[in-house]
């Protein structure tokens, strides 16, 4: 009996999670919009800060545990991954959330291999990619202020896979690095 409430108690708490957080629809592999090039955002309103957030929203939903524990976290979600073509991405990155408005990527030096999945291909198995071990990427904050993150390993791999989804390239279209 006290394994049932506990189980009832977990589920009641997952349904106030759901209603919590939107778990939006992440746009699946072939749908054209991952294949595109996405548009750049000119002037950052409030539909880009609705935007970013909403996309947190999703990787909160669709990542839960990872986000609890923002130390841990090597997620993102690119804004073709949820229908729009706008250069627009959200990861977790150093133990915190970001958004990355128009990243470009300035250097990348080395080569990492990282064993990658996408939310937008559920069908497909993880690879081992290789990627850049160092990466610098200039970008633009939703306070329009325009920064330089330089990040290493796992975390270049991450930048490096989501902005790949603002040009129209899928993790599936490397070849296994195994």
């Amino acid at each position: 009996m006290a394994g049932l409430i506990g189980t009832s108690g977990i589920f009641a708490i997952w349904g106030g999670y759901k209603k919590i957080y939107n778990n939006g629809n992440i746009v699946e592999y072939p749908n054209p919009i991952l294949r595109g090039v996405s548009q750049s955002i000119e002037s950052i309103d409030d539909t880009t800060v609705a935007l970013a957030n909403s996309m947190i929203s999703v990787l909160r939903y669709r990542a839960p545990i990872e986000f609890l524990f923002k130390g841990s976290i090597y997620k993102g979600l690119a804004a073709p991954q949820v229908g729009i073509g706008k250069r627009l991405i959200v990861c977790g990155l150093f133990g915190e959330i970001k958004t990355l408005i128009n990243p470009e990527i300035l250097e990348q030096k080395g080569i990492f291999e990282n064993s990658e999945y996408c939310l937008s291909l559920p069908g497909y198995d993880h690879r081992t990619i290789k990627r850049s071990q160092h990466l610098t990427v200039k970008y633009t904050t939703t306070q329009n202020t325009e920064k330089i993150l330089v990040a290493k390993n796992s975390n270049a791999a991450l930048l490096q896979h989501e902005i790949d989804h603002l040009n129209g390239v899928l993790y599936i279209d490397y070849q296994n690095s195994s």
